[in-house]
């Protein structure tokens, strides 16, 4: 099965460049060329069993999550370097986020100050490196309180890449950072913020996180949970929800698939489960929501319209897959996405 083109595909990759538009696909150095996207052929290995003759009147998308309203259940994932891929980095895609009332993940590796983003958005997630001193952890976090942030993601699964120049698709986002004199939100310097490689945090340090986390009224996700023996314990130790991840496979490209690990995921928690990579379109959130997924978080094709077409090919991208998910919510024969379940997917035989 081959992998159709991201949105604005052919576009964006004339104006990115080859190597900073295969950074973007995330090509890691264990991908054999253009290895397919492993996460999205994970979706699309479900065929969604329509309902009919429900009498269902209308379809309501909005989803609740971390004591917040959402209008349906998809989101905007964290990318670093935004300013590299537009000259208004992501405030293009906050805008589009505004407008249609969905959560935003910001990466501490991300240009654009923390103040300008939550001065155009307060609805957004700040999403921070498990690596290095907690101390810094805390003054992010204390950054995203005052920024009117609405909570905190920590990416747990390879934080910092161990080996050097390894990195996806052969780019260096840090190098690029440096070369403009540009540093992140999580940084000091020109370029990434250096962390060590292979941190050792343990649950320890996750209490330490969540009960600042706690004390400035952030809920804490993790992210890149993908085994039970991970997520068991997590809501013991101050936890709000879990982001079933392996960080859209720019590590490696022998991770297991988010989607894969769903049910082995609910088996052992009750938190909030989301789920991060390979999500394309309105029907792959529809079918991540079926097998549990509370909510869904796609980059790639948002970077895409954003790279061609700012905030108005962010706002049509993202409107149509609101739209698509109310359409075949409908046909489902629900009236809200609480009902959606394992029920209405099944395998493709092909």
């Amino acid at each position: 099965m081959l992998t159709p083109e991201l949105p604005f595909e052919r576009a964006a990759r004339e104006r990115l460049g080859e190597p900073l538009f295969r950074y973007m696909q995330g090509l890691p150095a264990d991908a054999f060329g253009d290895e397919n996207d492993a996460n999205h052929l994970a979706l699309r290995r479900f065929r969604l069993l329509p309902r009919v003759l429900q009498g269902n009147e209308s379809i309501d998308t909005h989803i609740t999550l971390l004591n917040q309203t959402w209008a349906a259940p998809i989101g905007v994932g964290a990318f670093a370097g935004d300013r590299i891929f537009h000259e208004e980095g992501l405030l293009p895609i906050a805008r589009a986020c505004k407008r249609l009332q969905l959560p935003l993940v910001i990466s501490e590796e991300t240009v654009t100050p923390l103040a300008q983003i939550g001065a155009e958005y307060d609805r957004c997630w700040l999403q921070l490196r498990a690596a290095g001193e907690v101390a810094r952890i805390k003054a992010l976090i204390d950054q995203a309180a005052e920024s009117h942030f609405k909570a905190i993601v920590l990416t747990v699964l390879a934080p910092v890449h161990p080996v050097a120049g390894l990195q996806p698709g052969g780019f260096s986002v840090g190098d690029a950072l440096k070369q403009r004199g540009w540093h992140t939100i999580g940084g000091t310097q020109p370029g990434v913020e250096p962390l060590p490689a292979f941190p050792v945090w343990r649950w320890q340090q996750i209490d330490e996180v969540a009960t600042h986390c706690a004390d400035r009224g952030l809920p804490l996700l993790l992210k890149g949970v993908l085994h039970h023996d991970d997520a068991a314990p997590a809501a013991a130790h101050g936890v709000s929800g879990l982001i079933a991840s392996n960080i859209g496979l720019r590590q490696s490209a022998r991770w297991v698939t988010p989607v894969d690990q769903l049910p082995d995921l609910q088996a052992v928690t009750r938190l909030p489960l989301l789920l991060d990579g390979g999500i394309r379109s309105g029907s792959d959130a529809v079918v991540a929501r079926c097998l549990g997924a509370t909510l869904s978080l796609s980059v790639r094709p948002v970077i895409t319209a954003l790279v061609t077409g700012g905030e108005t090919a962010v706002f049509d991208l993202l409107s149509g897959w609101i739209n698509a998910i109310s359409a075949i919510s409908h046909w489902c024969g629900v009236s809200d996405m609480s009902a959606l379940n394992g029920s209405f997917v099944t395998e493709a035989r092909d």
